[in-house]
């Protein structure tokens, strides 16, 4: 069964719960939601992003996460990549273009005061990929990240739109350059379920952080084992910030409790 629009408030773990459906069965885990519903497990396997749970530490977990794995959650970087589609009715690239980049003059070391933000953002762009062009349709797609991405989010379309019009005429040098009639872009840092794209390994941080994140509650060997487990890019050492680190993350949990469950069992050869 799968529920939608139920976002979660707190997980309850290291519990005896019941449910009137399961009469004499207790359960260690409540997944508590905003609405007040609750929902039993033995297991619980948990896959939202890094961001999300470095802002909802202290209140998403009762009892508090092990004080060495939350300080591993502090640790561990999390930042925002972003991306904008600029949709041109014709392209001004010549046949063949697949990538535009734009390099940026460094700034006078004897400016007294940095600039404002709203004037420098942009320069963090790198460039623009051209996408495959349909005869209604010509997009490049620019990349952004750090706070200038995230600023980047606070702006309207038509800000984005007219800041990135002005980037693309000085790059070309033609100042009559068309404006594209279209802009979509990613907000990663913006939504609250994600706060943030992907994760890195932060200054101060090792691989064994992310090892202790991807460690599974309760810690030791305290019984009932593998109440919460946990998934996703941030928890995986070697290819972290991915889409196949989150897979194969995803598979490590699933294993974990066949494991469990049959202990013969035989795990499965290499994935990838």
């Amino acid at each position: 069964m799968m529920v939608f629009n139920k976002p979660v408030k707190t997980v309850h773990w290291n519990g005896s719960f019941q449910e009137a459906t399961s009469p004499g069965e207790t359960f260690p885990v409540s997944v508590e939601c905003e609405d007040g519903t609750r929902f039993p497990a033995h297991h619980v396997v948990l896959t939202v992003p890094l961001g999300f749970l470095k802002e909802r530490l202290d209140t998403f977990f009762e009892p508090p996460l092990p004080t060495e794995k939350a300080e591993a959650i502090r640790k561990v970087g999390f930042g925002t990549n972003n991306k904008i589609f600029l949709e041109f009715a014709e392209p001004f690239w010549e046949p063949g273009c697949q990538h535009i980049q734009v390099v940026w003059e460094d700034a006078s070391p004897l400016q007294d005061a940095a600039p404002a933000m709203r004037d420098t953002w942009f320069r963090k762009l790198i460039g623009f990929l051209v996408l495959p062009s349909f005869p209604s349709a010509h997009v490049l797609c620019g990349f952004i990240a750090g706070l200038e991405s995230e600023f980047m989010e606070t702006l309207s379309d038509a800000e984005v739109l007219q800041a990135l019009t002005h980037v693309l005429r000085r790059a070309t040098g033609n100042p009559q350059l068309p404006a594209p009639r279209g802009v979509l872009r990613s907000r990663w840092h913006s939504a609250p379920y994600t706060r943030g794209s992907y994760s890195y390994v932060a200054v101060g941080s090792t691989g064994d952080d992310i090892d202790l994140l991807a460690q599974p509650l309760p810690m030791g060997g305290e019984k009932p084992q593998l109440q919460i487990l946990f998934a996703g890019e941030a928890t995986h050492r070697t290819f972290y910030s991915t889409t196949h680190g989150a897979l194969l993350s995803g598979w490590r949990e699933a294993d974990r409790l066949i494991a469990l469950r049959d202990p013969q069992a035989q795990p499965p050869g290499p994935r990838l």
